[in-house]
């Protein structure tokens, strides 16, 4: 995840100092802490910035262009899922909307990811943001609607790849289609029946049972449940698939040696 809180440094930095604010740099930009194989490749950019050769403005416009970073977030994803991880990495928030994910699309497509990402780092919003001694965060800002914020909360608490890479946020949001888990579904072609809680027992029939009030009224109640699922089934569905489901239902409420009464061809 990405910090939430400012990390500074300073120019007279310890390598002490200076080690710890580049672990804060890869949690921030990677989301995570680098292996040591990544480490070994990124030899040489850490030794210059440990030694206070280089600043954190260049070291993130060099680890971008780095396999390190690039392998995970850009040559798997979508261009407008990237654009939204890179915003979230160096600015500290998701993409403000359509015209400014188009805006960074056309750099990247023309002049690829080290000119898109120092257009972000050297930008006048970064300088006023973090400045040259502050890591970017996750940070508070002002919205211009009620779909920008809640596209970056959604964005601030996304893991790496919790909604795919294909499809950022805030087109998940114009489209009502929901990506957790890595696929999208259209919210309304999602299911709405809950799960229902496995009976306490399962109901026993056979030739002797004698049939109760409460028997009638257990088996109405299942049958309603039966029927709810059915009628949230988008169409056209293949009868295999009503089948599949209605077995597992019918499983929670009565014994596999009655079940297999029910479906026996």
């Amino acid at each position: 995840m990405s910090l939430t809180q400012p990390v500074t440094t300073r120019h007279d930095a310890s390598p002490e100092e200076r080690e710890f604010v580049l672990k804060q740099i890869y949690q921030q930009v990677i989301e995570r802490q680098l292996y040591e194989f990544e480490r070994k490749q990124l030899e040489d950019l850490e030794k210059d910035f440990i030694k206070g050769k280089i600043g954190i403005r260049h070291f993130l416009k060099s680890l971008a262009v780095r396999s390190v970073y690039l392998e995970h977030f850009y040559e798997n994803s979508s261009n407008m899922k990237f654009i939204e991880n890179a915003c979230k990495h160096f600015l500290g928030r998701a993409p403000r909307n359509n015209e400014e994910i188009q805006k960074w699309d056309d750099i990247l497509v023309r002049r690829g990811v080290g000119a898109f990402v120092s257009e972000l780092v050297d930008s006048e919003e970064y300088r006023k943001s973090f400045g040259y001694f502050t890591i970017p965060y996750w940070h508070e800002h002002r919205y211009e609607s009620a779909g920008e914020y809640i596209e970056n909360e959604r964005l601030g608490h996304e893991h790496t790849g919790q909604r795919g890479w294909a499809i950022p946020n805030h087109y998940q949001h114009e489209l009502h289609i929901d990506c957790d888990g890595g696929t999208c579904v259209r919210e309304e072609d999602k299911l709405a029946v809950e799960p229902v809680q496995t009976a306490a027992e399962v109901l026993e029939l056979n030739p002797d049972t004698k049939i109760t009030p409460k028997h009638i009224q257990r088996l109405s109640f299942y049958v309603k449940e039966i029927a709810d699922i059915l009628s949230f089934y988008p169409q056209p569905v293949s009868q295999q698939e009503i089948e599949t489901d209605l077995q597992q239902k019918v499983l929670e409420y009565v014994s596999a040696t009655n079940a297999s009464l029910l479906f026996k061809n």
